[in-house]
């Protein structure tokens, strides 16, 4: 049955004919049809269908993840690298230093 189907639309798409068309007007030469327009324009939209259909389902199968597990264990993660950090003050003398190398590079820069 699939080697018929085969063969059938292998018949279709072949661009000489296997036997002579008694409608033809012209020594042996085949006329485009509209019949064989319309196979073609329905095997291709059949295909491109086929196609739609199977990559929807793929895109369908692809496990989706866990947005809210994932957002919890970043949220631990930060907390648990906040409480490790301590809050040290500056000295009058570092931040005296900050400053200064700030108004240096604006005076390099200009």
């Amino acid at each position: 049955m699939l080697k018929r189907s085969i063969a059938t639309i292998q018949q279709w798409f072949s661009p000489e004919p296997t036997s002579p068309d008694p409608r033809s007007g012209q020594n042996g030469k085949v006329c485009v049809s509209r019949r064989v327009f319309f196979k073609r324009a329905a095997v291709g939209a059949a295909s491109i269908t086929g196609t739609a259909g199977l990559a929807k389902v793929v895109v369908d199968s692809v496990p989706q993840p866990d947005l809210q597990d994932r957002y919890r264990t970043d949220a631990l993660t930060g907390e648990q690298e906040l409480m490790q950090r301590k809050y040290v003050l500056m000295s009058d003398q570092e931040k005296a230093d900050m400053v200064q190398t700030f108004v240096d590079d604006y005076s390099n820069q200009v």
